[in-house]
């Protein structure tokens, strides 16, 4: 029997936006989707957890990057020792506490296993930095794509409790589920839930194919939960602008509890609906992810060119992220591009026109132009330490 014990939730203010419904091809998505609820699991909620004690409440802040990484491990950029070299200088500088690599080359599964690359990032990149701070969630590639995503988390303030395959239509869309590690968890076995879920869509001007995933995506997660808890849904959507009913599917819902937002444009406000920024980059320059390259062959061939052009990387958030419903809550304006000062229209990252970069140390601007022609972006989270003890399935699951 699964033990339970409740105390007083922190509530804040809930704002709500209205947006429109997302339109579905729901025979189109029928046939192409593969759906399914595999469960790994990871650990476990002791059930004899003792009565919790008086204990003092604790902030932190976890700090998000979702990175695309190209093809990280096919060879083309170099070799993995001197892709390391640039990621740890990146690392070091942007210390995250929840680390997606979109795009790595597909490699064996299972810890220590031969021509496991997550394994070779986690040693040879974040914990040459930070010695003992890293783990890694062992994905699913249910689809056998030749591409894979890999979540890696701070082991000092996460633990990981099971991954899940939402859905595999082309490649894999986990859903990984952790909680905060409270200074005290040993004795209050505290479970405040974070899930993440990790996503590389389907590129191209035509939006049909990651419509279908996206919208897949969303059904499983709305049938998953009764209202989304603390979530954050990141990773290369490959979307060109707020109208493609993939997009759509995120941000809207007839139920405001399973609507996620893009925080530049809620709750930061910074920008508004309908954005095109594949048509008017201009008018998103700051966010802009694609290219950090305006050569097609400089510093290599394996990636596009342009400079910044696009911005295919998002991070949405929760109602409960946006509003501190349960322990964890969104920074406000704290949503960054790593690496692009909003200067870098048309040009490179490192460039010194139309002014020189100075948004971040140049060894970090080399490092960024090196690694991969995507720009990393970044959120912080505000964690109050929860006084709740769950059992292991949070309330707001449906299974």
């Amino acid at each position: 029997m699964k033990a339970r014990l409740f105390l007083p939730l922190l509530f804040f203010s809930v704002l709500i936006v209205a947006c429109s419904k997302p339109q579905t091809d729901t025979a189109q998505n029928n046939s192409k989707q593969k759906d399914t609820t595999t469960v790994i699991p990871i650990s476990t909620v002791p059930s004899n957890a003792p009565p919790l004690p008086n204990t003092v409440d604790k902030i932190d802040t976890l700090k998000v990057m979702a990175y695309n990484v190209l093809n990280y491990g096919d060879g083309c950029q170099g070799s993995n020792t001197t892709l390391n070299g640039y990621l740890k200088t990146i690392i070091n500088y942007t210390q995250p506490d929840l680390f997606s690599c979109e795009k790595m080359l597909a490699f064996n599964i299972g810890a220590g296993t031969a021509f496991n690359l997550a394994d070779t990032i986690t040693q040879k990149a974040l914990n040459a930095v930070f010695p003992g701070r890293y783990a890694y969630a062992i994905p699913t590639n249910l689809s056998h794509a030749d591409k894979m995503s890999v979540l890696f988390y701070n082991k000092q303030k996460l633990t990981l409790i099971s991954t899940q395959a939402l859905v595999a239509n082309i490649t894999d869309f986990d859903l990984y589920k952790l909680y905060y590690n409270d200074p005290n968890i040993a004795i209050t076995h505290d479970t405040t839930f974070l899930y993440v879920v990790v996503n590389h869509t389907q590129s191209g001007s035509s939006s049909a194919s990651r419509d279908i995933q996206l919208t897949a995506e969303m059904k499983a997660l709305r049938s998953k939960f009764m209202y989304l808890p603390n979530l954050i849904n990141m990773g290369d959507f490959n979307t060109h602008n707020s109208l493609e009913p993939g997009y759509q599917s995120i941000i809207s819902a007839t139920d405001t509890a399973t609507k996620m937002s893009d925080p530049p444009f809620y709750p930061d406000n910074a920008i508004h609906y309908p954005a095109d920024w594949d048509s008017y980059p201009n008018l998103f320059s700051r966010y802009l992810t694609t290219s950090t390259r305006l050569s097609g062959t400089i510093p290599n061939s394996c990636g596009t060119s342009g400079g910044a052009k696009s911005w295919y990387d998002h991070i949405f958030i929760s109602p409960w992220l946006v509003t501190g419903k349960n322990y964890m809550k969104y920074v406000l304006n704290s949503y960054q591009t790593i690496g692009n000062d909003g200067n870098r229209l048309g040009v490179d990252e490192n460039s010194s026109t139309p002014v020189i970069n100075t948004s971040i140390p140049a060894d970090v601007a080399q490092a960024l132009f090196q690694f991969s022609n995507k720009y990393p972006i970044t959120i912080k989270l505000l964690v109050k330490a929860n006084r709740n003890a769950y059992s292991i399935t949070d309330p707001s699951e449906r299974n």
